[in-house]
This record gives structure tokens, sequence and C-alpha cells, in this order.
């Protein structure tokens, strides 16, 4: 039987240790002692999705002061497990652990800015995994540490979505609380017309 688990400050080192350096590219990864800094002051949470204690995926969360919003930091499923519908039972779930009262924002990094043809198709199929799990794509994009992200939302409860105005609001004011010292220098939200 498959379990979500909040996981412990020691259990998401076990994982950074053995998963994230692996999952993710050093320039992607945040210095583990953030996360734990930020796990002791309540402003991080860690989930894993296991099987008896076999770790089938994990999710870290960034959580806002507010606690209305997180925004989705790592989110990956042990290689071997990958394309059986393991990340998608995942993230329909999580949104009853994560404590937060109306949603999560979820940066993709930007089909527009990929490099090839092959580097567009990986973000493409990565947001279309989003979309296909609940998030919503909005016209919020930010340009941070110079890699562009297109911003999705999975609300909290099914079908309650913010208003175009209210979304970018949020956005703002998130990007504004986690990067308060390179804000508009090195962290560049903006919205997209159309």
């Amino acid at each position: 039987m498959r379990q979500i688990k909040k996981l412990k400050l020691e259990e998401l080192k076990r994982i950074y240790k053995e998963h994230i350096r692996e999952d993710f590219p050093r320039n992607e990864r945040r210095p583990l002692s953030a996360m734990a800094k930020m796990t002791k002051e309540g402003k991080y949470a860690s989930f894993g999705l296991y099987s008896e204690e076999n770790l089938l995926a994990y999710a870290c969360y960034i959580l806002l002061a507010d606690k209305n919003y997180a925004l989705l930091d790592y989110f990956a499923v042990v290689p071997e497990l990958r394309g059986n519908g393991i990340g998608s039972e995942f993230l329909q779930n999580l949104k009853e652990f994560v404590p937060v009262e109306k949603g999560t924002f979820i940066e993709a990094e930007s089909p527009d800015s990929a490099k090839n043809s092959d580097e567009m198709q990986i973000r493409r199929k990565r947001i279309d995994f989003y979309l296909s799990n609940g998030a919503v794509m909005t016209n919020s994009k930010c340009q941070l540490f110079g890699v562009d992200y297109n911003i999705l939302y999975i609300s909290r409860e099914d079908g309650v979505e913010l208003s175009g105005d209210r979304m970018n609001m949020a956005v703002e004011g998130m990007y504004r609380e986690m990067y308060r010292p390179v804000y508009g220098r090195l962290c560049k939200p903006y919205v997209v017309e159309g």
C-alpha cells in the first residue's frame, strides 16, 4: 500500500544525498543547508511517497509566510519507476498534505527559450504533465537567475481559480518574499498578455 509521509529533516537529508543530487543538475540544486534552515523555520515542507519503506517519489515545497501559497521546489519519481503513473498519483494527492490555504505555484522552464528541439520537447512534456494533473497555466512568467519560467498553479480546491489580476499579484508577492535581496535584479516576474 502506498502512503504519503511528511519528511523529517533527517529523511530530507538522506533523500537529498541519495536522490536530489542525482535527479537535478548542480545549478538547479538548492544547498542542503538552506533547505534545512527553512525546514527548521517552518518555511519548507517535504513529502515522500512510499510503498512500505521504499521511496517511490518525493516533493519539496517553499511555504510562503501568509500560508496561502507554496512553491513546488522539487518533484521527482525514483528513476526506475518513472512512466508508471506514480508521479500523477503523488501530485494529485499532495494537495491534501501541503499546509497552505489556497494553492501551489509551479515553475516550469519555458519551451520558448529552449536551446534546441530536444530541450523544447522535454520542457513541453514537463508542462503537459502538470496540466494533465490539474495545474493551470497562468499568464505570469519569471526570469529567474537568467532562466525563463512559465508559472503554473494548482488550486487546493478543485474548480477554484484565482482571477488573472489576483493570480499575478500573488505570483509577484511570492517572488518578492522569496528573493527579497535580488528581486528586480536577478528575479524579474512579468505578465504575458494574450
